[in-house]
């Protein structure tokens, strides 16, 4: 009898202590479960940096359109300071160049300015800022809400996602039974959560809005939200927080694949942008270097640039891919 009281005792002290250590544990872990901004965007910078991204870059790709072949190769150059331009050199000889500054977007067709061109140079010179404060400024120059911050699935993954507070959604309430422990001990989950028991918040239960235009590619989540209010965002992966999705206001959403290495400079293997009512246009990457690129490199004398007839851009056009080229 005084043995197993003893082991009893033990029992209750061993209860007791966890319960006292997972009251301490608990209220900061259901706050870093979806972490802060602040500290999403350090880390989102740091891996900015140390995939050797937060210089200029140059990306060599195969462009198709859906499950076609291949219809023209492409040269994208991407500055961290929110430059980028992108030359496009069809099969069939025809050159289109863009040409993104900030949030705006030229374009041309054969040295011929486009009045409306297509948005197929998105801003991937958002995975490349690699300080919090010149990010934030990114983020913030396409009116991404950087101090939203919540969490959803993307594909087979968690997303951290940046710029819609309707994903910021509460913790549920820890399983009131986790601290009745049997005679092993056994740990159980410490919120309780089986599966998908997590659910997100919701607004309304009158609009019903899957998440724009992007549930198809990614499986993302059903949201009660207006259907006006298609919120600019980034999306970053829970594992590596390397950036899996930008959406943008307009509806268009450029979807990240996995990150490969080029040396020292890791890239998304393909990118994808969807445009609602458009088949998915799909950049492969062949080859990625770091460029040197002035500020003249993406002016509009180079999108303007004649192409003479055996389609080669003048001397105002891309440099020949190298590494680290100064570009003209």
């Amino acid at each position: 009898m005084i043995g197993r009281g003893r082991n009893a005792l033990r029992r209750g002290t061993r209860a007791l202590a966890f319960a006292a250590a997972f009251a301490l544990l608990v209220a900061p872990f259901a706050q870093a479960f979806i972490p802060k901004s602040d500290r999403t965007i350090r880390g989102i910078a740091k891996v900015n940096k140390s995939s050797g991204r937060s210089k200029a870059i140059q990306l060599e790709l195969t462009m198709r359109i859906g499950e076609r072949d291949p219809i023209a190769r492409g040269q994208l150059i991407s500055h961290p300071s929110g430059l980028a331009r992108l030359e496009l050199r069809g099969f069939s000889g025809r050159v289109d160049r863009y040409l993104l500054s900030g949030s705006e977007l030229l374009g041309a067709k054969d040295g011929l300015r486009i009045d409306r061109p297509q948005p197929l140079l998105q801003p991937l010179f958002l995975l490349q800022p690699s300080t919090s404060s010149t990010l934030r400024t990114a983020l913030e120059s396409f009116d991404i809400l950087s101090d939203a911050i919540g969490l959803a699935t993307c594909g087979d993954q968690d997303c951290f996602v940046i710029g819609d507070p309707r994903l910021a959604a509460p913790l549920p309430e820890p399983d009131p039974d986790f601290f009745v422990l049997e005679e092993d001990d056994v740990l159980l989950d410490p919120l309780g959560l089986e599966g998908d028991e997590y659910a997100l918040a919701t607004e309304s239960e009158e609009t019903l809005l899957t998440t724009a235009a992007g549930d198809e590619a990614l499986d993302g989540p059903e949201l009660s939200i207006p259907e006006d209010a298609l919120l600019p965002r980034v999306w970053v992966d829970t594992d590596d927080l390397q950036v899996r999705r930008i959406d943008r206001a307009s509806g268009v959403f450029t979807i990240f694949g996995p990150v490969v290495s080029y040396e020292r400079l890791m890239v998304p293997a393909w990118f994808e942008i969807h445009e609602p009512g458009a088949e998915a246009i799909r950049f492969e990457v062949d080859r990625a270097v770091q460029v040197n690129a002035p500020p003249q490199a993406f002016s509009r004398k180079w999108l303007l640039a004649p192409v003479d007839e055996a389609g080669e851009a003048s001397s105002a056009g891309p440099a020949a891919a190298r590494p680290a080229p100064d570009l003209p």
